[in-house]
């Protein structure tokens, strides 16, 4: 079968379906389990202070200045951080504060905005996969009625000649845009990170123009773009990043996990697992795309590590972001979903070397962006304080702060839920020592100006939604219960939004 879109054969979702994700020998000792429920109610403790933090001082803002304590509209006024906490403060069983959250997000009226353009892919990602994840664990119909109504508008986006979507839309003009004014691009994860969400808006809705206009841009992206060696895409499913939503066609950027691009193959994996199986392009797809990741994107450092940088058939360019972090969490659990230990073995190598951008500084707090020397090049190309910086880390820092990022907390998380180790519970409660020291203030957590110095280099007065969304719900759910929304039983959305797993799919809404 082709990247066609045509669902999968009867045998092969029976043979997928018997293969579990989660661990069934998590240690059952009693020290260890008081151990595990002192983490969890420290970390939802400090969860519920910055949320009354919050709720204090900018309650129904998209976001908090936690240094300022100012209000921040970011995200259309629309109350990104309530919506985006909505599911954390849910599992965490803060009932007061889901009810209060649940009275706020019933007033929202998504048909008017602060004056400025959704970007499309945030607006889904934090808006409409949080409000569907509420729903989905509340049983409150406030939040599907919400969610529905914000993925009408936001569908309006995706009437374009290919079916990709405009990278910003004005609900209120109907206006499509890209970041950077009235162009027509837009870059791979911003045009592959609707799939998992709007298949499951339309499941409970019963309404496939959400999930067809997702899968729409698999069509346009496929018959647009034919690989070719010597050419800008030249490996089958490493997708350079940016693309004319007009024409479909990719115009530059060279294929990586990090920003731009790593939602996109997350999505392939994920919208397949939620899909019960069924949706045998994207498994297709993700087939193709880890070959060419593996040959082209990893390398060995000179510190023996896996890492992950920017490249295909043409090269290497070895740089790299805490976004691509991610990958060994998503890689892990593919390997799980299809039974592949060789999978499981590279993420394993991967997370090592994501574990040790955190796990080499003082703060035991990652950077932003890094870079890394391949094994076996020369450094004639660094200056030397990155010599110096691969010499004493095993990789060079590029930008040294950090905003209080989920993805290598995420990874660790997957590795400790589907191997039930121990020692991947103590790293992330190492990190979680790092962060509460270096970046807790009154008002909740700030971002970190460079993690080799720690808190006396300065904090940085940014508090995004996923900070509520991601990081402290992966932090606390890996010393929760493990059957706490059991790997076996959800799937994560890129913004940490779990979709209930166990929902058949016959083909049809």
């Amino acid at each position: 079968m082709g990247l066609n879109g045509h669902m999968a054969r009867q045998r092969d979702v029976i043979s997928f379906s018997k293969n579990r994700v989660q661990a069934t020998n998590f240690t059952q000792s009693n020290d260890l389990k008081k151990l595990h429920s002192s983490r969890a109610a420290d970390v939802r403790n400090e969860f519920k202070r910055m949320w009354d933090a919050y709720s204090k001082y900018a309650f129904g803002a998209d976001e908090i200045n936690p240094l300022t304590k100012e209000a921040v509209t970011s995200r259309n006024g629309w109350g990104a951080t309530i919506i985006d906490a909505l599911d954390t403060i849910y599992i965490m069983g803060l009932d007061k504060e889901f009810k209060d959250a649940s009275q706020f997000v019933k007033k929202v009226d998504f048909d008017h905005n602060d004056g400025e353009p959704s970007k499309v892919f945030e607006t889904n990602i934090r808006y409409i996969g949080g409000l569907i994840s509420a729903y989905e664990l509340s049983g409150d119909k406030m939040f599907l009625k919400q969610a529905t109504s914000l993925a009408d508008n936001m569908l309006e986006a995706f009437d374009t000649p290919t079916g990709i979507p405009w990278q910003m839309w004005d609900v209120q003009t109907s206006k499509g845009s890209s970041e950077n004014g009235p162009s027509t691009y837009n870059n791979l994860a911003e045009v592959g990170t609707y799939q998992l969400e709007f298949f499951r808006l339309s499941q409970l809705t019963h309404d496939p123009s959400y999930h067809k206009a997702a899968q729409r841009v698999y069509d346009a992206l496929l018959a647009n773009n034919e690989p070719q060696k010597g050419t800008l895409y030249s490996v089958p499913g490493l997708y350079p990043i940016f693309l004319d939503i007009n024409t479909g066609k990719f115009f530059s950027g060279k294929p990586n996990l990090g920003g731009g691009s790593d939602s996109f193959y997350e999505y392939l994996i994920k919208t397949w697992a939620l899909s019960d199986f069924k949706l045998q392009r994207n498994l297709d797809m993700w087939k193709q795309s880890f070959a060419g990741l593996k040959k082209y994107v990893m390398s060995r450092g000179t510190d023996k590590g896996l890492y992950m940088g920017v490249g295909d058939d043409e090269g290497l360019d070895s740089i790299s972001d805490t976004f691509t972090c991610f990958f060994p969490g998503t890689l892990a659990l593919a390997s799980r979903l299809l039974d592949d230990d060789d999978a499981m073995d590279i993420a394993h190598q991967l997370l090592m070397s994501s574990y040790g951008t955190f796990e080499r500084m003082p703060t035991h707090i990652g950077p932003e962006n890094f870079g890394f020397l391949p094994d076996g090049d020369d450094d004639s190309d660094l200056n030397s304080n990155q010599r110096a910086e691969i010499k004493k880390y095993g990789f060079y820092l590029d930008r040294p702060y950090y905003l209080m990022r989920p993805e290598v907390i995420e990874s660790i998380f997957y590795f400790y839920r589907i191997t039930g180790d121990e020692r991947y519970a103590n790293w992330v409660w190492k990190i979680w020592e790092g962060i509460k020291e270096n970046c807790a203030v009154e008002a909740g957590y700030a971002g970190l100006r460079d993690v080799r110095i720690g808190r006396d280099g300065g904090l940085i007065g940014k508090q995004e939604s996923f900070v509520f969304a991601e990081t402290f719900k992966y932090i606390y759910l890996t010393f929760a219960e493990p059957n706490v929304i059991s790997l076996d039983e959800y799937v994560f959305s890129t913004e940490g939004h779990p979709f209930k797993r166990l929902n058949s799919f016959n083909g049809t809404f």
